[in-house]
């Protein structure tokens, strides 16, 4: 009888040892394995990548100003020249005789205006001794005052025509590089007709288009304030171009159809390697130091803001909001929300509620 009772027991007591770990066990189950990560503070850079159009420091059409035949062309496509250089000379032939004609009428208005003031001379004399009328004195008067008129007329006429001159004489407005020359020697141009282009290439501009909320974090980094960020040129055949590009700003507003600002970047250019009109690839970095780093899919946003899941070391979670500073490939800079050796979960936060406790599966960094 003592015998059964023992066994009875131990049955018992068995069978409610396994009732509680079974219990125990569905309890563990409940508890998600989640990895997270440990945040530290990093040196990074901070990349901005704009779509470039590549312009000469100068860049000037050359048209004629005075139709006729273009007599000489003294320089070829691709050449350098010196400001003032001479490029095209267009004859002046009727001009020159236009010239001898006004400066005909000019030494006739001189002749008249010098009778005038002898017969103003005598005319004063008479009066003074009231041999004349006051008429007759303002008579010489008037004679004299358009004579003189006439002889300013002849003088501006000379200056239009030697200016007319001056326009068949084509000059460099300043050091640069031709284009190419549609004209040949001979031709017959009209005004306003395009003979070609100079180029100033000492320096160029790689003109680019900043989206505005991409404008305002850089701004708030202070990436469009300082000149030590690292500006670089991609060319269109995919090489960096060896010269480091200093900002510079191009507009004074947010262009309100694309929702952009301007702004351009200078980059010497000693050889004239880059030439006018060049598309490329612009490359704005900015390193930073100590800066809080962490996966792009530990974030969850809500109502606009954006919060992790921070991890104590019981395993529960708690949401905290952050304050994302800027966005590289897959990570994100934060401003605040965040300080080194915190542990985040790194992923899967869409199926864990503020409170749980979790099972670290791994620690990434």
């Amino acid at each position: 009888m003592n015998t059964t009772i023992k066994i009875f027991s131990t049955i018992l007591s068995f069978m409610f040892l396994v009732s509680c770990g079974n219990k125990e066990r569905k309890k563990s189950n409940t508890i998600k394995t989640v990895p997270v990560y440990q945040v530290k503070l990093k040196d990074t850079i901070v990349t901005n990548r704009f779509v470039a159009d590549v312009h000469a420091k100068n860049n000037v059409e050359i048209h004629v100003r005075i139709p006729g035949l273009l007599d000489k062309v003294y320089v070829s496509e691709g050449q350098k020249v010196k400001k003032g250089q001479l490029l095209f000379k267009i004859s002046d032939a009727e001009l020159q005789i236009q010239l001898l004609k006004a400066q005909a009428v000019y030494k006739s208005a001189m002749a008249d205006q010098r009778i005038a003031a002898v017969e103003l001379e005598q005319a004063q004399t008479l009066f003074d001794k009231k041999v004349i009328a006051d008429k007759e004195l303002e008579l010489s008067k008037a004679k004299y005052e358009a004579a003189s008129a006439k002889v300013a007329h002849a003088v501006a006429e000379k200056k239009a025509i030697n200016q007319q001159i001056n326009f068949t004489n084509i000059r460099a407005p300043f050091d640069g590089t031709v284009d190419r020359i549609p004209f040949k020697e001979g031709s017959l141009v009209e005004n306003g007709s395009l003979l070609t282009t100079v180029s100033q290439l000492d320096d160029v501009y790689a003109y680019f288009s900043i989206p505005e909320n991409i404008y305002f974090q850089m701004m708030t980094d202070k990436t469009l304030n300082k000149q030590g960020g690292d500006i670089k040129l991609i060319l269109p055949n995919g090489i960096v171009y060896n010269q480091k590009g200093e900002l510079k700003t191009a507009d004074g507003e947010i262009n309100r159809q694309t929702g952009s600002i301007q702004y351009k970047a200078k980059f010497h250019n000693p050889n004239g390697f880059i030439k006018h009109g060049t598309s490329g690839k612009l490359i704005i970095s900015e390193p930073k130091e100590d800066v809080v780093l962490i996966p792009q899919k530990a974030v969850f946003s809500i109502q606009d803001k954006q919060f992790v899941f921070l991890v104590n070391k019981e395993g529960l979670i708690k949401m905290t909001n952050i304050t994302i500073g800027s966005t590289l490939d897959d990570v994100y800079i934060l401003n605040k929300g965040l300080k080194n050796n915190d542990l985040i979960v790194q992923e899967g936060t869409q199926s864990l509620r503020d409170g749980d406790k979790i099972n670290i599966k791994e620690m990434k960094m």
